[in-house]
């Protein structure tokens, strides 16, 4: 019997220190996502013609390279995070909550809007999200093993879209100058900018009216060829929200809408 004894006990001391990866199971946690917050609107940079400089338009009609923003086609809020490192990422949970939320259930305030099956993708569009509501994301990156990790937080408002008058879509004009651009103000808007696209996505001209009860502007940017077609639309921004408070940690919180995109012809 004692020798049965002396026999056991080593197998079991080896067994305990091969541990679950001597046998070609994954234990390691994918390192942290990062989220990237809001992080500028096309258009900055001032009220001039402008050639790709300080803007964050990606000339994809899908995707403006900024971060978490509102998205043109509905209420709905983009969230951006940077390449994940690992090469073994088989989905994401992608988690919201409002401000509201957290106030009101400290404990369960959160919840799982969208699971993803990930590929290589940098963003989400979350359409479900509404107006006039403090917003907060976070995702959760799984791998093919089954392993998770959480990324940080970042947040952001929307608020009520402009709404464009005129020119009306598919307009066509002989003098781009004898354009004048109109929309209809939003709730919570605190300044407007007008931003005018060529057909190439590329920004030609900006208007940032200083009076910020002006929803009227006429084109003054650089001469635009005939038989040319440009894209338009209106972003709103609203007030900035800081030091708003979530289980210890402080955010601040932008907050903005972008109108739908009408388009324009120049021609003989």
């Amino acid at each position: 019997m004692k020798r049965f004894f002396l026999m056991i006990i080593p197998l079991l001391i080896l067994l305990g220190c091969t541990g679950e990866e001597s046998l070609g199971v994954d234990t390691q946690a994918p390192s942290k996502p990062q989220l990237v917050p809001h992080l500028g609107d096309t258009g900055d940079g001032g009220n001039s013609s402008i050639s790709g400089v300080n803007y964050y338009n990606s000339f994809d009609t899908d995707f403006e390279n900024n971060g978490m923003d509102a998205v043109m086609e509905g209420n709905w809020i983009k969230i951006q995070w940077f390449r994940l490192e690992d090469s073994d990422i088989d989905y994401l949970n992608i988690f919201r909550f409002s401000a509201q939320d957290y106030c009101s259930d400290t404990l369960n305030f959160a919840q799982i809007i969208e699971i993803v099956d990930y590929d290589d993708q940098i963003h989400y569009i979350d359409k479900t999200s509404m107006i006039n509501k403090n917003y907060f994301y976070f995702i959760e990156a799984i791998d093919d093993a089954g392993n998770s990790t959480l990324s940080d937080t970042t947040g952001y408002k929307l608020i009520d879209k402009p709404i464009l008058l005129s020119p009306s879509d598919n307009s066509s004009f002989q003098n781009i100058y004898n354009v004048v651009f109109e929309w209809l103000p939003s709730s919570g808007a605190i300044q407007y900018r007008l931003l005018i696209f060529n057909e190439d996505r590329e920004l030609i001209w900006q208007n940032t009216p200083l009076d910020t009860g002006n929803f009227s502007v006429q084109y003054g940017g650089p001469p635009v060829d005939l038989d040319s077609v440009l894209i338009w639309r209106v972003d709103a921004f609203g007030e900035t929200f800081q030091d708003i408070q979530i289980e210890g940690n402080y955010y601040t919180v932008e907050s903005g809408a972008e109108s739908v995109e009408y388009e324009l012809s120049i021609v003989e």
